[in-house]
């Protein structure tokens, strides 16, 4: 059987354009080592490699036994019953950590570009129902080149992506039901089971969406009544039906694990229910408004001036150059049913409904909470959490665009529609690019710089400290675990008492920022001494030095009895 030359030709220039996407998603963990700098990313990582060896997701730490409270862990993990476990969710790690079972653990920081560019071919193969062959292959381009897209793509162990390219997924098998559609070309009588099967499929991908980011649940059931609400006389309730079973028989194994894990089906490693991260609630009218229902609906807090002023910054003005695309994308297909005289067909109205719902409900559920990524509180960057959260937003934003594209590049020749389109590409490409590796603060390049750095250090912190030490650190967990156990932060009561303990069992150290000779006195002579403990500077890495913990001869343990174990000042 012999293909047209257009086709293979089409499909060359998919597979090429795919590769090219999938280098510069993966830039990060094809050009600097493979640590990171996210403690969600770092937990994701290791909570993967560690399923894809073991089976689980908890594993002991002897250290927290003899102690009172449980403070041998990073931050971005939990510890339940002396067991270090997720501090997230636990859908990447399980499914990445399946993958890495058969084909090995260095596939792990490359699947989500593998995803993000799967999603971007579904997506466009989805759009293509409603705006046509040329629409479709804009939007899923569009998706590619969508800057908060393409930078959350390349932190490849945060979830925001993957959960996202499962939503797609689910999305295009229940509209483009491929499965049923290959039944009616063919027109093959009876299979009605397997007429459902595209239903099911889309309730699997959709649970396995949910296992992902469960604090997504929340809109995912907004989006669907609403759809269900505006397409109730065209809802295939069959396939409904279908989707609605299998996403169900799917969800029951994660829920199960979280009861294991977490002592509820319902908790994560962010707590009960499906709540994420906790920070500064706020406090105002909106939170008095809602009352005993804001922390079902809103655990974060509610806000709405806050949210809108977040968004404002981040959702509109942070890319600016794509939101006045959007903008004037909507205003032209608004105006062109205006001048023509028609109504907005059934899948305009199914798609503005759901887009707007959803992202109200993100903007006020995700804005209203005040995140702090960055060690400085005003800065703006591109690695700012609200720009992962708002992934669906920024996907809903990719269609108008697209109709956009299409609807001025219809009347032109297929020549200089290919030119105007390729220059559009290449500008989207530059803007985009420029704000993903040289954007403020944490663009690709600065990142990379960061983590070739660190793993400079985490090396020689390794090389400089036994293998029965502990590294107190602050921020820099995310590098030194699981090289070696951390307690984060230094300057915390609860760190200072079980330094009391540990010292008996472990090399303490601690990684952080230089101390002036004022902090380093103080730690000398009123801090450590109580606790048995002096410090000691073993090597300088620019502004930061590792220093070692080393127990004073004579010093009572809180059994009262007298002890010199503690971390050796290596001599210089």
């Amino acid at each position: 059987m012999q293909f047209p030359r257009r086709s293979l030709l089409r499909f060359a220039a998919v597979a090429a354009a795919s590769l090219a996407f999938f280098a510069a998603y993966a830039f990060l963990p094809l050009t600097a080592p493979h640590r990171y700098n996210s403690p969600d990313e770092a937990s994701n990582a290791y909570f993967s490699r560690h399923f894809a060896s073991t089976g689980s997701l908890w594993y002991l730490e002897p250290l927290n036994l003899v102690l009172k409270e449980e403070a041998v862990h990073p931050r971005s993990v939990r510890v339940v019953d002396n067991f270090l476990v997720p501090g997230g969710f636990i859908g990447l790690p399980i499914l990445y950590g399946g993958v890495a079972a058969a084909f090995g653990a260095g596939v792990i920081p490359f699947l989500t570009p593998v995803f993000a560019v799967a999603a971007a071919l579904a997506f466009a193969w989805l759009a293509s129902r409603w705006l046509g062959g040329r629409g479709g292959i804009i939007a899923g381009a569009a998706l590619l080149l969508q800057p908060a897209w393409w930078y959350a793509s390349s932190r490849t162990l945060q979830p925001n992506v993957l959960f996202a390219a499962f939503v797609i997924f689910s999305v295009a098998m229940f509209f483009g039901a491929p499965i049923f559609a290959a039944l009616e070309r063919r027109e093959i009588e009876g299979a009605r089971l397997l007429r459902l099967a595209d239903g099911a499929i889309a309730g699997i991908l959709l649970a396995a969406a949910v296992a992902v980011r469960m604090a997504e649940a929340y809109w995912l059931i907004l989006g669907a009544l609403i759809l269900i609400a505006v397409c109730r006389k065209r809802v295939p309730w069959g396939r409904l039906a279908a989707f609605a079973v299998t996403a169900a028989a799917a969800l029951a194994p994660l829920l199960i694990m979280n009861q294991a894990i977490y002592g509820s089906p319902f908790a994560t490693g962010y707590g009960s229910g499906v709540s994420v991260p906790t920070g500064e609630l706020p406090q105002g009218l909106g939170n008095a408004l809602l009352g005993p229902l804001r922390p079902l609906l809103f655990p974060l807090g509610f806000a709405p001036r806050t949210a809108l002023a977040n968004f404002w910054t981040y959702g509109i003005a942070f890319f600016w150059w794509w939101s006045v695309l959007v903008a004037c994308s909507v205003a032209s297909y608004a105006l062109s049913r205006r001048r023509a005289r028609q109504p907005w067909s059934h899948a305009a109205k199914a798609y503005a409904a759901t887009a707007v719902a959803v992202t109200l409900w993100l903007i006020l559920f995700y804005g209203s909470w005040r995140v702090q990524d960055n060690p400085d509180p005003d800065a703006v960057t591109i690695g700012s959490s609200y720009l992962r959260y708002w992934i669906p937003v920024f996907v809903f934003s990719t269609v108008p665009v697209a109709w956009l594209a299409a609807a001025a590049t219809e009347r032109l020749s297929r020549r200089a529609a290919a030119a105007w389109l390729a220059a559009a590409f290449v500008f989207a490409a530059a803007s985009s690019a420029t704000d993903v590796f040289w954007g403020n603060g944490e663009g690709l390049l600065t990142v990379r710089a960061e983590l070739i750095r660190y793993d400079a250090i985490v090396r020689e912190i390794v090389a400089k400290t036994p293998d029965s030490s502990i590294v107190i650190v602050d921020r820099a967990d995310k590098y030194v675990w699981s090289d070696r156990p951390v307690i984060t932060p230094l300057r915390a009561d609860s760190t200072y008492a079980a330094l009391v303990t540990l010292r008996r069992f472990a090399s303490l150290y601690y990684f952080g920022i230089t101390f002036p000779e004022k902090d380093l006195a103080f730690l000398r002579t009123e801090k450590l001494p109580p606790l048995g403990l002096t410090i000691e500077p073993v090597e300088t890495f620019g502004e930061e030095t590792l220093y070692a913990l080393p127990a004073v001869k004579g010093a009572e343990d809180e059994r009262g009895k007298t002890t010199d174990v503690g971390a050796p000042v290596p001599k210089n």
